[in-house]
Order: structure tokens, then C-alpha cells, then sequence
């Protein structure tokens, strides 16, 4: 490590703060000076000055890539190592820099472009001052010097972070598809799956792209449920589906490094009351509800059960002689984990949900990857009632969250929340009227935090908030969620139960490009600094950012002839 001082010194005042902090000596280093001018007669009013932190991830991507990508059978050029330092950022974040930074923290105060001059009014973007941008070239170094300008309508605001990034503000929260990390084996060949592991890759291909579930664990194992009843994967050649758990709903995990991915020993088959195959039986009272609609392993005081469910309605009797017709339950069952059903409950949907006033709930999405973290299930959506005075719509929106014994546990207002945002003030958007501007469709979820998607109604617009399980505020939008700007129309984002961390895969039915890679949820990052102080800009000030990069030249043998 390199011990450096970063400081700040105000020329008005002739106050100066210093911190000392230590960087990674890795060869590449950055330096970087905030200068504040006064926009009226030039004089430097404020400048600070530091070094910055290359995340490891950079590095290692570009090794996994090149050579363990190749190794594999991807290549180096799938979603090549892309321009990490394309765009620089100011933003808000007081975040410290660490090896381990991934992604553009706080709101963004002011951008640039590190090659293509601008002098439009955009109130964010400075532009690349090419006059003054230079590198020099040494015995030993090279020294890249970027000069950037923000005139004095750009980057107004308090900056605190100067990031290098790879995509313009529009474009950073696009995920990211990063380095594989499974693919077929082959050596840099793209013809084809060898015959030898034949069986190995064409079954891992059969079961993921036609089971019910997939679901990930760690990088390289997770489960599958499988349908023992589809002809397409009861009668794969290659998955080779053991006749005893046929006509049944199937548990099978997979370890993607075992020479036989599919781990037939540890399956369950799951059962119903009878210990037959669950199927629903119309003739039957109970059984006519039965039915899979999903299934989670979950630990109960350290011994691994199976939560399962299945949402039907009751359409039997009428309302006379029955207050539930017409209910919509979700049938929840628990299993051992030898698959043998120990009990189920009824839980009322239609009569939990209801508002104060009686109002009926909608429910946009149920999920049940909450039974892995904590053995509960997520109901998302909104009551309705017609607000008398401007008589439009509005929907309160709300989270539930439901035990494996039908128990609400959890009942969260999930209304947008602003922070100081300024989007949804530009948009007609505010605290009065946002649950007449947007409702709740469609929510996804990791360990620690939630990515509620809200539509647009009456002269609103659509957006991604992210909240923690607590319901506090991380990101107050983002444009996407699981998107990717292009060649991902066969690619799928997966969560790894219990982190933060996604993964994509491959989806295509094509053999040879069976695929699994890291992900991000944001574009990566190529550098971060955090200055020592804040430089807050204002319509009077002007300022110049420089950032100098300096590159050990590597040193290469001599040739003697």
C-alpha cells in the first residue's frame, strides 16, 4: 500500500483540510483536482486534490475473460472487457473508495465525456476540454492529463465523488453481464459440445430451460423443480430421468462442478396426503384444491423442509351459505425433506388484504423466494378508491408479507418514496400526488434489498425504486431493472438466494452456448475518489476537473541476435 495526502484548501479563506489515506500500489494510478473558480473574474475560489482507487473487479475481469473465458469454451470476445472509462461522474456520495467498488454511488451532480467536446445546456454535462488534455510519455511512465470544464448551468450541486464509468446517466443502470464463470469446455472452440461430455452439457441444457424453477444457491449450484409428468424432459436421452420419480413434481439439486451436474441421488419427489403424486382431483373435497404452483427449500430449527404453494378460488357454494365463495386462498404446504407432505393451510387472500374500509386488495405479483430467507411469502399490490375532490384514481400500495403458517407478519406501505430527488418534481410528480401518479406491477428482491417497478397513471411515469427490507429509501428511481442494452434478448437475470449477487444464463436452445455469467445491476465502474471535502458549485462558479492517470510501462525483455 502507498500512503498519499489528499487535501482541500478554500483561497478565500486560506483554510486547508488533509486526510491522509492508502492506495494500492497496482501500477496504475490516478489523480484528481476539483478546481472551483468564481465565474465573474476567474479567481480560484476552492480545490481539492487526491488519488483514486481501480477496483479489483476491473483487473480480475479482464484475466477471466481473456484467459479463464477461453479455457472454458467462451472465448475473449463475448461481452469483451468494455470501456470502463468512457464517462466521468461527479456525484453526492460520501461512500470511502475500496478495492471492492462496483457501481456510481449518490446522486449524480455533473458528467462528462472523456473524447467528445460539448457546449450544449444540458444541466449536468461539463465537456472534455481537449485543448489543455494531453499525455506525455517517459522512460518508465505513461501520463494520461484529462482536463474537463462545467460552464457555470452544469454540475450545479455538492460533489463529493469523482467516478470513471462506462455509459452516460441514462444509461448506468442497465445490468451488466459480466465474466463467465460456467460454459462448455471446449478450449476458445465454438463448434459444438464434445461428444464425450455430451450427456453432461445436453442434460444440464434440458433440465434449465424446461424445468419450473431454477434457482441458484451459490455461482455453481442451486436446484431445479422439474415436472415428471412433460414428455420433454421425462424422455431426454441425456437427461436420463430416473423412472421412480416420474408423474411427480421433482426437487433436484445441481452443482455445475460435479461431473454429473443433474444430482439425481438427492432428489425428492413431493407428495400428497395420500403419498401420491399431487394432482388435483375434482371428486375429492380437499384434494380438488390441490396443486403446484411453486416450491422452496427452507431450514425450520436447522432441518431442511419444503414450502410449497398453490393459489386457487373457491367457487363453491354462494354467498349465502358461504363467506368465502368466491375468495381467492393460497393453499400452502410443508414438506420433509424426504418429500412427505406434513401439513397444509388455507390462508384467505381476499378477507387478509382488505383495507380499514373494507376496500378489496389487488394483488399485482406473488412470489416465494422470501421462503428461502425467512419462510415467507410476498404479496405486492394496491387498495383502490376515487378521490372525490379531482375524482382520479388512487391505489395505496402495499407489501405483504405471509408466514408458512398463513400468518401476515408483515405489512408494508411500499408508497414511492422521494428522498431529494428532484426526477419526480420535473415530472409532476410529489408527495401529495404520487399514489395518483403510479401504482405498484411488478417487484423482484435479493437478501437485503427490493426493486419495486411503479406504472404510470394520469400524467405520471414508469420507474424502478429500490428499497431495503425495512422499507428505507436506497435508490429513489432507475430507468431498468434486468435489462441490458444489447445482445441480451437470450439472456436472464437470476438472483443467488440469500445475497445480493445475480448471475445471467444463457437461455437459447442452441447446445454449443450453454452460459452462465456474473452480473451487476449497474454498469461498473473504472475508478472512484472521494474528495477530502466537498465542493459544492453554484450558478456563480465555473470549474475544471483534472484527472491525471500514470501507467507503469511494462518492461519487456531485451533481444539479442
Amino acid at each position: 500500500m502507498r500512503e498519499i495526502i489528499s487535501y482541500s484548501k478554500d483561497f478565500l479563506t486560506g483554510d486547508v483540510v488533509s486526510e491522509i489515506k492508502h492506495k494500492p500500489d497496482n501500477g496504475v494510478r490516478g489523480e484528481v483536482t476539483v478546481s472551483l473558480f468564481n465565474a465573474e473574474n476567474g479567481e480560484l475560489i476552492q480545490e481539492a486534490k487526491t488519488e483514486n482507487i481501480i477496483p479489483d473487479l476491473f483487473f480480475k475481469e479482464i484475466f477471466i475473460k481473456s484467459f479463464v473465458g477461453g479455457i472454458m469454451g467462451a472465448g475473449d470476445n463475448g461481452f469483451g472487457t468494455r470501456a470502463w472509462f468512457n464517462y466521468l461522474y461527479l456525484t453526492d456520495s460520501d461512500k470511502p473508495e475500496t478495492a471492492n467498488d462496483q457501481r456510481v454511488d449518490g446522486n449524480v451532480i455533473g458528467y462528462a465525456h472523456r473524447n467528445s467536446a460539448y457546449s450544449g445546456t444540458d444541466g449536468q454535462r461539463g465537456t472534455i476540454n481537449l485543448a489543455e488534455t494531453k499525455y506525455e510519455v517517459t522512460d518508465s511512465k505513461i501520463r494520461c492529463n484529462f482536463v474537463f470544464d462545467f460552464p457555470t448551468h452544469a454540475a450545479n450541486g455538492i460533489t463529493e465523488s469523482v467516478y470513471w464509468c462506462e455509459s452516460d446517466p441514462a444509461s448506468k443502470d442497465y445490468m451488466y453481464i459480466g465474466a463467465p464463470i460456467w460454459y462448455r469446455e471446449t478450449a476458445d472452440d465454438s463448434s459444438g459440445v464434445p461428444a464425450g461430455n455430451a450427456r453432461r452439457y445436453y442434460g444440464a441444457q434440458v433440465a434449465m430451460n424446461y424445468c419450473h424453477t431454477l434457482r441458484f444457491t451459490s455461482p455453481k449450484k442451486g436446484f431445479l423443480i422439474l415436472d415428471g409428468r412433460s414428455g420433454t424432459i421425462i424422455n431426454s436421452t441425456y437427461l436420463q430421468f430416473p423412472e421412480s420419480l416420474k408423474q411427480h413434481w421433482v426437487y433436484v439439486p445441481f452443482d455445475l462442478a460435479a461431473n454429473d451436474i443433474i444430482k439425481w441421488g438427492e432428489a425428492v419427489k413431493l407428495m400428497n396426503a395420500d403419498g401420491n403424486t399431487l394432482n388435483i382431483d375434482s371428486a375429492d373435497p380437499v384434494r380438488k384444491y390441490d396443486g403446484f404452483g411453486g416450491m422452496m427449500p427452507f431450514s425450520e430449527n436447522g432441518e431442511q423442509v419444503f414450502i410449497g404453494h398453490y393459489r386457487y378460488t373457491n367457487n363453491t357454494g354462494n354467498t349465502s351459505n358461504n363467506p368465502a365463495y368466491g375468495h381467492v386462498f393460497t393453499r400452502i404446504y410443508k414438506w420433509s425433506k424426504t418429500g412427505v407432505l406434513q401439513n397444509f393451510v388455507d390462508f384467505d387472500e381476499t378477507a387478509a388484504f382488505k383495507d380499514a374500509n373494507n376496500v378489496a386488495f389487488t394483488l399485482v405479483l406473488h412470489r416465494n423466494e422470501g421462503v428461502w430467507l425467512d419462510g415467507c411469502f410476498d404479496y405486492i399490490g394496491y387498495n383502490s378508491r376515487t378521490d372525490p375532490q379531482f375524482n382520479e384514481t388512487e391505489r395505496k400500495n402495499h407489501l405483504f408479507r405471509v408466514n408458512y403458517n398463513g400468518n401476515v407478519v408483515q405489512n408494508m406501505d411500499v408508497k414511492p418514496k422521494m428522498g431529494n430527488c428532484h426526477w419526480f418534481g420535473a415530472r409532476g410528480m410529489d408527495s401529495g400526488n404520487i399514489e395518483r401518479r403510479c401504482y405498484v406491477d411488478n417487484f423482484i428482491f435479493s437478501a437485503t434489498r427490493l426493486y419495486i417497478h411503479y406504472a404510470a397513471m394520469t400524467g405520471g411515469t414508469a420507474f424502478w425504486q429500490v428499497i431495503n427490507r425495512q422499507g428505507n429509501l436506497l435508490e429513489p428511481y432507475r430507468t431498468v431493472f434486468g435489462s441490458y442494452t444489447s445482445g441480451s434478448n437470450y439472456y436472464s437475470p437470476y438472483n443467488i438466494l440469500g445475497t445480493d449477487r445475480w448471475l445471467y444464463r444463457y437461455t437459447y436452445s442452441a447446445p454449443s452456448n450453454i452460459d452462465i455469467r456474473n452480473a451487476l445491476t449497474s454498469r461498473p465502474i473504472g475508478a472512484h475518489t472521494r474528495l477530502t471535502q466537498a465542493v459544492e458549485k453554484t450558478e456563480s462558479n465555473t470549474m475544471k476537473v483534472q484527472y491525471m492517470f500514470e501507467v507503469d510501462l511494462l518492461t519487456f525483455g531485451e533481444d539479442y541476435y
